[in-house]
């Protein structure tokens, strides 16, 4: 008797405890149909609710990893349960964080197979964290209940690492250069070629180079690596990252090429070295161009151009590899052979480089016209022959008109003062022709009067 008392109030007092859990918590949601599954969908985490006091076969594990994790870092919960036979159970994980997921998963049939469940996450935050599986039971009178297991998670900063290596291309050794590493937090890591720099915050840091004279820096290889100047840029954007950045270097090689041109209509331009070079009127403008071009492999600074006639040129703050730049400047002709020289001087980190080169033109002089009239030429006049004998008294016969003289009009010669230097006329022939028919014209007026005297004889007779 008891006994059977004991055994009574044993029961009653379970079944006080198993109505008091179900007063205490909120009603689930019914599961899911048998069989049925669905995407885990994030969701506010709820109270956890209680296991349930002799539920035969609930069984849950859980396992979390990796553990501990970084932030942003994937990691993943899971395990199985045990169902009971012909009771639909679902899986939910609260991560903790005030964010947990949710999914259906098939009844157990029979009831003694497991049931495996998974689900990942990502945590924005470092901190430590309590990973909470429950798994969601509704009994055959309709009540829920769960049973559930905990994990402790541990979640770092999210951190990364960095190598830098030296390559060895162009005969530079390695360990001739050492390398500073040097966080937008202020951080400082002094880095030998093939050290590699480990737990560093995420974001970007700086690798400026240190190593023998004459050598530059020309490019870099790594994802996350960029190269900026002289310097390497590391970026370290995610939980344990790792990125290696090479460095390569050279020989530095600095140069600087001048052309010199010179233009009478800013169209055409001459090179012009070495003289006559093209020709310009005097007081013409005169259009010059330089061209300055950097052929070495260093960059170039403070670039000066002058000019031995035109004075200072331009100034140039910098000047890239392989890069070119041009000036311009206008004079006014001057006449004659002209000569002038430009120079092109410039630093990089050695030293300074410079270079020369000449340009020509021919100033030519006003042309000046001028009118210098000649004397005239005189008209040679025939002797007249003297004077025949006494012809007989005769009737008068008409005597031919003596011819006219032609009379040359002497051409004004122009004179022409090419750079100072005045031409004197020449005597054509032209004026040579004149005088010969001038001469001609005389005989015949004289031959003409001669035979008018002869016929009046001859009538006489």
């Amino acid at each position: 008797m008891r006994s059977q008392t004991s055994t009574i109030l044993f029961l009653a007092g379970v079944g006080l405890l198993i109505v008091s859990t179900l007063l205490a918590s909120a009603p689930l949601a019914a599961a899911s149909s048998a069989n049925q599954a669905a995407a885990p969908v994030a969701q506010e985490s709820p109270a956890p609710l209680p296991s349930c006091p002799g539920l035969p076969g609930c069984a849950l594990n859980l396992s979390v990893s990796p553990s501990p994790v970084s932030v942003d870092q994937q990691v993943t919960a899971s395990g199985t349960y045990q169902p009971c036979t012909a009771a639909p159970f679902s899986a939910r994980v609260d991560w903790g964080d005030g964010t947990s997921e949710e999914g259906a998963f098939q009844e157990g049939d029979p009831a003694d197979d497991p049931v495996p469940y998974s689900f990942s996450h990502a945590y924005s935050s470092a901190g430590e964290y309590t990973v909470v599986a429950l798994l969601l039971h509704q009994t055959a009178e309709g009540q829920d209940c769960a049973a559930l297991t905990t994990e402790s998670l541990t979640v770092e900063p999210a951190v990364g690492s960095i190598s830098v290596e030296k390559s060895e291309a162009n005969g530079a050794l390695p360990d001739d250069w050492t390398f500073q590493l040097e966080g937008s937090d202020g951080s400082s890591y002094l880095v030998d070629s093939g050290q590699t720099i480990s737990d560093l915050p995420l974001g970007q840091y700086t690798i400026t180079e240190s190593g023998p004279e004459g050598w530059h820096l020309t490019s870099v290889s790594g994802q996350g690596c960029a190269l900026e100047g002289q310097s390497v840029l590391a970026s370290v954007v995610s939980g344990t990252e790792s990125i290696t950045c090479t460095l390569v270097n050279e020989v530095d090689y600095p140069s600087i090429v001048l052309e010199k041109y010179v233009s009478n209509d800013s169209a055409t331009w001459h090179d012009a070295d070495g003289p006559p070079g093209p020709y310009i009127i005097e007081y013409d403008p005169a259009f010059w161009t330089f061209v300055i071009s950097n052929t070495g492999n260093v960059d170039l600074t403070t670039v000066v151009v002058t000019d031995t006639v035109l004075g200072e040129i331009c100034t140039i703050d910098s000047l890239a590899a392989s890069a070119d730049q041009i000036c311009t400047a206008i004079s006014l002709a001057e006449e004659g052979q002209q000569e002038n020289l430009g120079f092109a001087t410039a630093e990089y980190s050695g030293g300074t480089v410079g270079d020369q080169d000449p340009c020509h033109y021919f100033g030519v002089g006003y042309l000046v016209p001028t009118l210098t009239p000649e004397p005239p030429t005189p008209t040679p006049t025939p002797k007249p022959k003297g004077p025949g004998p006494a012809p007989a008294p005769a009737a008068p016969t008409p005597v031919p008109a003596t011819p006219t003289p032609i009379v040359v009009t002497p051409t004004p010669t122009i004179l022409i003062e090419v750079l100072g230097v005045e031409r004197l006329p020449e005597t054509g022939t032209e004026a040579s022709g004149a005088v010969g028919v001038q001469w001609l014209t005389g005989i015949a007026s004289a031959l003409l009067a001669s035979a008018a005297a002869l016929e009046l004889l001859r009538r006489q007779k």
